[in-house]
């Protein structure tokens, strides 16, 4: 029987990579922003979206190095959102700073929180590539209503893309089970990794924020709040995102000891989401180990 690892890694990631290639190169045009007909607003949403529409033009209305929390849109931008067939967002105030103008605009809003029935919590919805593929059906129904092609041609593109994801899904259970889940206890700077924690059975012990947004700040009594509770649930690891709360991570690990490591949680240039979702998860994996 053939090692899902290696199955994963030869099916999954050259796909998912070479689909963020061509999306970067897409979404760094200007003009392929202002005509194209089906937009997203993250990097991450515009792949999957891409990728179900047969690797239609999907350019990101927020670039791969931009907070999606504190970015928001310029006047081309909300120009570019008036001429699009449809717009893909993720919700749960995620890209608070497109709110109103993705409220304003008359273009249809196809938003994944909406579609999951999801009103409040981590809007992360992507580090879970599972809870993704549950997206693809609504995600198919909206593109045979707002794109040109047709119900055969996105079924068979759905239908392949689904297959991807469940692969990564299985390289991702594999990695991380090296790892005895009584051990897989973190502290996290935000609310981020809640879906992707339900999936491979992680446990968040604490965050240094309340809210689920990067842009909050923590406090020196939260600091040694959580010292107090790393101590009495042995948790021995903290995750960040890349550039997030680095400062106070930093001191919170020299207090415990604990290993700190910065996970990504979108897609960058010539990156695709199988590529981030690996890193991260190996990054956890090493630090398990290391601690």
């Amino acid at each position: 029987m053939e090692n899902h690892s290696h199955y994963a890694e030869r099916v999954t990631r050259p796909f998912f990579f070479l689909l963020a290639l061509w999306l970067v190169s897409s979404s760094c045009s200007p003009q392929s922003i202002t005509t194209a007909p089906l937009l997203a607003t993250t990097p991450a949403w515009a792949e999957v979206v891409s990728s179900v529409a047969c690797q239609a033009d999907v350019p990101s209305l927020i670039s791969a190095q931009a907070d999606h929390h504190a970015d928001a849109p310029s006047l081309a931008d909300r120009s570019s959102l008036d001429q699009a067939e449809i717009i893909f967002s993720n919700g749960l105030g995620l890209e608070a700073g497109w709110s109103a103008a993705l409220a304003a605009t008359p273009t249809p809003v196809f938003e994944a929180a909406t579609a999951l029935n999801l009103t409040s919590g981590d809007p992360h919805l992507w580090l879970d590539p599972n809870l993704v593929r549950t997206l693809l059906p609504s995600i198919e129904t909206a593109l045979i209503t707002h794109g040109n092609l047709t119900d055969v041609e996105l079924s068979l593109c759905r239908q392949e893309t689904d297959r991807q994801l469940a692969a990564l899904d299985t390289d991702l259970a594999q990695r991380i089970s090296v790892i005895p889940v009584a051990q897989r206890l973190l502290v996290t700077d935000h609310q981020f990794l809640s879906h992707l924690a339900a999936r491979y059975d992680i446990t968040v012990a604490a965050t240094m924020v309340d809210g689920n947004s990067s842009l909050q700040e923590t406090s020196t009594a939260r600091l040694a709040q959580l010292v107090s509770t790393m101590e009495s649930t042995g948790t021995s690891v903290i995750a960040v995102a890349e550039n997030a709360h680095l400062e106070e991570a930093h001191r919170l690990a020299e207090e415990t000891g604990a290993q700190l490591v910065e996970v990504p949680v979108a897609p960058l240039p010539h990156q695709s989401l199988a590529d981030v979702l690996t890193e991260l998860i190996d990054g956890l994996v090493a630090a398990w180990q290391n601690s």
